[in-house]
C-alpha cells in the first residue's frame, strides 16, 4: 500500500520548504550540483512500494538493504566506486552517485519515502539533519550522532519535522528483549538498583600512518565529509574508523546502544535520567587520535523511576555499569566464580535488585539464584510481537505515524546520548 494521500502532500511541502529550516553551513551542504546522469535513469514509481535512496552500500549498508530491498530502491550513494558498482548491479534501476548531497538535493525528482543512512559515525548528524530538514524520513544507524551537542539538535528536529524514524538497534525488535523488559517492570528480581553491561570486544588504539595512499575506489575527500581535512589512515576503510575520535566512537559508541537499550527500556528511562547522570570512567590515558582499547564506565542517576519495587532505604541513585576491552563486572565474576560458571561469556547484562539478578543477552535470560528462577511466574506478554526493525519503520511511513517505530529518534537519542557522554568524560579524563 503506497503513502497515504495527506503524509504524501505533508512530505512534499516540506520538501519544497525544507531549505529554510537548514543552518548556513548545511544548507552549502546540500546545494550540490544537479547532475543529469544521476537522474537520467529514475525509475517510475510503483504504486504498491516505498521509494528508498540508500546511503552507504556495503558490509552493515549492506545488510540494511537486504531488510528493504522488497520496497523500491531508486538511489544508491558510496564513496567507494566499487562498492557502488556492485550495488548497483543488485539494482540496476537505481541512480547512483558518490555524493549524498545529490541525494538529498534532488529528492522531489526522485520523489523519495526515505533514506537508509549506514556511513561511519560522523556522518550520520550531517545525513540524517538535511534528511529531516527536507521532510524525508530517516533510518540511521547507531549511534544517532558523534557529538552530544548533535544528539540533542536532532532530537529535536525530529520532533519538529514530524516524519517516521529509526535508528538501527534492529535486537530492540527481537522477542526476548520484550520478555525481559516484562520481568524487570513485574518484579522478577524485586528493585532494581544497578545493571551492569559488557561486552569482549575492542574498537581502540587507532594510530596514523603518515604517508599511506587511499585505495584507488575510495573518494577520500567525501568520506571525510565535514570533518577537518587530514590524510589518509592506513586500513581505516571500510571498518576501522571506528578506532579514531575524528570518525568514530570506538567500542561503547559501536556496541553501547546495543545492549543499554535493555536496562534503559526496562527501567523507563527518559531525556532528564541520561542528561542529569553523574558519569565516570576508568580507562587509559586519553589519546588525541584513538579511542582507548578498554574501558569502564558509570552512570549514577538520581531518583530513577521505582521499577521492581519499593526502596528499601529512600531514594538511591541507580547505577548503570559499562565494561568493554576485556575488563568485566566484579558483581558477575564473583557470583560466577562461586557458581562455576562463565557469566560473562554467556551473557552481556545483569540487573542487579533486591531479591537476585535477572541476566540477559539478545536471545535468552536467566534469574540467579537458582531458586528465584523456579519460583519465579513470568507475566503475560505485554508487547506485540514486531514485524521487524525495518518494516516497523516502513509501516510507519506508510501510515503517517510518526512516533510508531520503537526506536523512533525520540527514544534512540536517549541511548546515543548516554553512550557519547561516557565517552566524553574518558576524553575528559574520567568524569562528566
Amino acid at each position: 500500500m503506497a503513502a497515504s494521500p495527506a503524509s504524501r502532500s505533508r512530505r512534499r511541502f516540506l520538501l519544497a520548504a525544507g531549505a529554510l529550516a537548514l543552518t548556513p553551513a548545511l544548507a552549502r551542504c546540500v546545494a550540490a550540483r544537479r547532475a543529469p546522469a544521476f537522474l537520467q535513469h529514475v525509475a517510475p514509481r510503483d504504486p504498491s512500494r516505498l521509494r528508498l535512496a540508500c546511503i552507504g552500500t556495503a558490509n552493515r549498508a549492506w545488510e540494511n538493504i537486504q531488510e528493504v530491498r522488497h520496497e523500491q530502491i531508486v538511489a544508491l550513494c558510496d564513496v567507494d566506486s566499487d562498492y557502488l558498482l556492485r550495488a548497483g548491479q543488485e539494482f540496476p534501476d537505481a541512480a547512483r552517485t558518490p555524493d549524498w548531497r545529490e541525494v538529498v538535493a534532488n529528492a522531489r525528482a526522485l520523489d523519495l519515502d526515505g533514506i537508509v543512512v549506514s556511513t561511519p559515525d560522523h556522518m550520520h548528524a550531517p545525513i540524517a539533519t538535511a534528511a529531516l530538514s527536507a521532510g524525508i524520513p530517516v533510518y540511521c544507524e547507531k549511534p544517532l550522532t558523534h557529538t552530544v551537542a548533535e544528539v540533542r539538535a536532532l532530537r529535536a528536529l525530529a520532533a519538529s519535522a514530524g516524519v517516521p524514524t529509526q535508528m538501527g538497534t534492529q535486537i530492540h525488535a527481537g522477542e526476548n528483549y520484550r520478555r525481559v523488559v516484562e520481568a524487570v517492570r513485574a518484579g522478577a528480581v524485586g528493585r532494581v538498583t544497578a545493571v551492569d553491561c559488557w561486552v569482549a570486544k575492542s574498537w581502540g588504539d587507532g594510530r596514523l600512518t603518515p604517508g599511506a595512499r587511499p585505495p584507488a575506489s575510495l573518494d577520500w575527500d567525501l568520506w571525510q565529509g565535514e570533518v577537518p581535512r587530514r590524510p589518509y589512515i592506513e586500513g581505516i576503510h571500510p571498518g576501522n574508523w571506528r578506532r579514531y575520535w575524528a570518525y568514530g566512537t570506538g567500542t561503547l559508541g559501536d556496541m553501547g546502544c546495543h545492549i543499554l537499550d535493555l536496562p534503559v527500556w526496562a527501567l523507563g528511562l527518559t531525556d532528564a535520567h541520561v542528561a542529569s547522570a553523574e558519569v565516570f570512567t576508568e580507562g587509559p590515558p586519553p589519546d588525541a587520535v584513538g579511542t582507548p582499547a578498554w574501558l569502564e564506565a558509570s552512570w549514577a542517576i538520581p531518583d530513577p523511576p521505582a521499577v521492581g519495587g519499593p526502596a528499601v532505604d529512600g531514594p538511591d541513585p541507580l547505577v548503570l555499569r559499562w565494561f568493554d576491552g576485556g575488563r568485566m563486572s566484579p558483581f558477575v565474576q564473583e557470583i560466577g566464580a562461586k557458581d562455576r560458571v562463565d557469566y560473562h561469556a554467556r551473557f552481556n547484562v545483569c540487573f542487579q535488585g533486591t531479591r537476585g539478578a535477572l541476566f540477559a543477552n539478545y536471545g535468552e535470560m536467566l534469574l540467579w539464584p537458582g531458586a528465584l528462577a523456579q519460583s519465579w511466574m513470568p507475566p503475560a506478554p505485554s508487547f506485540a510481537p514486531s514485524p521487524g526493525h525495518h518494516r516497523e519503520w516502513l509501516q510507519a511511513i506508510r501510515d503517517g505515524r510518526a512516533d510508531a517505530p520503537l526506536c523512533n529518534f525520540a527514544y534512540a537519542s536517549r541511548l546515543t546520548e548516554l553512550v557519547l557522554r561516557g565517552l566524553e568524560a574518558c576524553r575528559a579524563g574520567g568524569r562528566a
